[in-house]
């Protein structure tokens, strides 16, 4: 658990390896104070298959709802239906242990056994308040961990990466591209004519639309796609392992979700927006002599992004590659 590195994994580890390891415990579920639904929505975006042996203590539940003192013995309807709530097995004693954060009482860590007999009031806690003490640090962590995270690589407004997650992701899969040779694509996508949106209806009406657009944007990517906010009204897809072709058709896709949207930005005001985007790739087991195959696809990507807006815009464009000093195959279409 000391070695878990997000919250899904602690809780993971608990709820698999506590019934693993000692014979008896059936289930085991953590009961944490979450009154602004950090934790329950870190669980839903690490993977949320633990979630049911997460018991989030929203408002009106509080820490009040678990025991303040180690508490064995029978397990009564009640005390299922609070501390396993998502357990389909028959429980039939308990034990539950409050978690403690800097003096003050955050939750508590519940074990159920199908024996009556296996937690009793006269059953030592030492081994169950330290365990407890270990998940309540171990919690606190990884909250913290995603925490720092989340606000020094995400777009703070669209919550999808910032362009400095961009920079280094981005350095990452060159260098990925450059030892296998995978092909590598990037999308640049800018609103068409945002400015007027905010000039007629307001900044607060362009930050809707912007939310709306990332949240359009994310919607069928791969784990391993990157979608940043690159700046103002401008976001950059990079998508490894895709070719150019398959890359337009990812393009063609999106570009026609975000012509299809209405967002409501004001009682009574629907708005509808449109994107254009520029295309560039670097092709798998091409030789190429540039001092950076990053800068390049980036720039080739705004070349294509250029071409898009005076076309017409709300259209998928791509550039050649005349500017690149190619020793094999195309790196771009």
């Amino acid at each position: 658990m000391l070695a878990a590195g997000t919250l899904h994994a602690v809780i993971a580890v608990l709820s698999r390896d506590v019934p693993k390891f000692f014979p008896g415990v059936d289930a085991v579920s953590v009961a944490w104070l979450d009154p602004d639904y950090e934790a329950t929505h870190l669980l839903e975006q690490e993977g949320g298959a633990v979630a049911n042996a997460f018991v989030a203590l929203h408002p009106p539940l509080s820490v009040a709802d678990t025991p303040p003192v180690p508490s064995l013995g029978a397990l009564d309807l009640a005390s299922k239906q609070r501390l396993f709530p998502h357990t389909a097995h028959p429980l039939r004693s308990f034990a539950t242990v409050p978690l403690v954060l800097r003096g003050e009482r955050v939750g508590s860590l519940n074990q159920g056994s199908a024996d009556p007999l296996h937690f009793t009031p006269d059953t030592a806690t030492d081994f169950l308040e330290h365990l407890a003490a270990v998940t309540a640090i171990c919690i606190d962590n990884a909250v913290n961990r995603a925490r720092l995270q989340r606000d020094g690589l995400t777009d703070m407004l669209t919550e999808v990466a910032n362009r400095r997650f961009f920079d280094r992701r981005l350095r990452d899969e060159i260098s990925q591209w450059q030892r296998r040779g995978a092909d590598l694509s990037c999308l640049l996508v800018d609103l068409d004519r945002f400015k007027l949106i905010n000039d007629r209806h307001g900044h607060q009406a362009g930050d809707l639309v912007l939310q709306e657009v990332a949240r359009t944007l994310s919607k069928g990517l791969r784990e391993s796609d990157v979608l940043a906010r690159y700046g103002g009204e401008e976001f950059v897809l990079l998508l490894p392992a895709t070719g150019s072709e398959r890359a337009a058709e990812i393009a063609e896709r999106l570009r026609a979700a975000v012509d299809g949207l209405v967002i409501l930005v004001a009682p009574g005001v629907r708005l509808q927006v449109t994107a254009s985007f520029g295309l560039a790739s670097l092709a798998g087991g091409a030789r190429v002599t540039l001092d950076d195959p990053g800068l390049w696809l980036l720039r080739q990507a705004d070349q294509a992004l250029y071409a898009a807006k005076a076309r017409g815009r709300n259209r998928v464009a791509t550039v050649g590659e005349s500017n690149a000093e190619a020793t094999a195959s195309p790196l771009i279409v």
